[in-house]
């Protein structure tokens, strides 16, 4: 199970640049099903100005992009990652977002195909 934090969130605030991926990493390390959750804090996740950006991702489904998270979001997005992990497609509706994050969905990203003809 992997999740993406925005390591750069809030972006906009530069003396506050950073904190959120720091504090949600922080959490879900804490939280008792963290240990199963891959993360990997990464540059920028597109979801500004909304920051408190993390994603669930998979090879061959479909990235799932949260916004305006803070670290009280750990056991959701917990539960978020090993729900899209179970998951064939990972698309919101083949698996159950938790219900404080189905209002922060904020990108749905299908992956390409592998091309037939190659």
């Amino acid at each position: 199970m992997t999740l993406l934090i925005c390591r750069t969130c809030p972006r906009y605030d530069t003396r506050s640049s950073g904190e959120f991926g720091r504090a949600l990493a922080a959490a879900i390390a804490e939280h008792p099903g963290g240990a199963a959750v891959t993360v990997r804090k990464v540059q920028c996740l597109g979801g500004c100005p909304d920051d408190g950006v993390a994603a669930v991702d998979a090879p061959g489904k479909a990235r799932v992009r949260f916004s305006r998270l803070d670290a009280g979001h750990a056991a959701a997005m917990v539960a978020a990652a090993a729900a899209h992990d179970a998951c064939t497609s990972g698309t919101p509706g083949d698996w159950q977002v938790p219900a404080e994050l189905a209002d922060r969905i904020s990108s749905v990203t299908p992956k390409r195909g592998r091309d037939p003809a190659r």
